[in-house]
């Protein structure tokens, strides 16, 4: 096989799932663990994987090989429901669901129409993700586009994969979050033109606070 220059080759333990399943209980049986194991990474795709004494030979001696010993390599997490504005406002006082939105969360939220605050609680967000070894996350904003604007933005940077979407608002929440169904059309549009298929970006149509057609309606995908 031939690689080009960029190659990557790391040894270390890997664990990985081989096949994707329908029932959970079905995982288990295709969980892959190679204690000593090889990945060879060309220009950002896994070409190979497997035993280390299996793949070595595929290594060219050019090639630097990056050993993790005693490390797990494992695909990224995927966080499938997450607000990325809540990020700084962990372990804010637990109280019940409405007064903790309106203590907390709507006045930080609010912070966001300010886009150099919201890019820089962007690259906190993402920071936190990839420190934690999320790689790809379905995210919600505020109903601000600066939002939405800036963490498209930071995620691109990267080549990051961020399915998000501006909140979609128009009830329950203080005057100064409320949307339109006029504005969040428009912007929303906006937004969708500018970053849906962007790399490996995707938008979601996010509304909030909106009765659903059925429960698990709460979030639509643009295709």
């Amino acid at each position: 096989m031939q690689y080009t220059q960029s190659i990557k080759a790391i040894r270390a333990s890997i664990l990985d799932i081989t096949k994707v399943v329908d029932k959970p209980e079905d995982i288990e049986q295709h969980v892959r663990f190679i204690e000593d194991g090889l990945l060879l990474v060309d220009q950002g795709r896994i070409e190979w994987v497997g035993e280390w004494e299996e793949g070595k030979h595929k290594v060219p001696d050019s090639v630097r090989i990056r050993f993790y010993p005693g490390k797990i390599v494992m695909p990224g997490f995927i966080d499938t429901h997450i607000h990325y504005p809540q990020a700084e406002m962990v372990g804010a006082y637990g109280e019940q669901l409405l007064e903790w939105l309106n203590n907390y969360t709507f006045p930080t939220e609010a912070r966001y129409k300010d886009k150099d605050y919201a890019k820089e609680m962007s690259k906190f967000f993402i920071k936190q993700l990839l420190r934690n070894g999320t790689t790809t996350g379905m995210v919600f904003g505020t109903v601000h586009p600066e939002s939405v604007d800036a963490l498209f933005s930071e995620a691109n940077k990267l080549n990051m994969r961020i399915v998000a979407g501006k909140v979609m608002m128009d009830r329950n929440a203080p005057d100064y979050l409320l949307d339109t169904p006029e504005t969040s059309y428009n912007q929303t549009k906006t937004l969708i033109e500018k970053w849906h298929k962007k790399d490996r970006l995707l938008y979601a149509i996010t509304p909030r606070f909106a009765l659903p057609p059925h429960r698990n309606s709460w979030r639509w995908r643009i295709s």
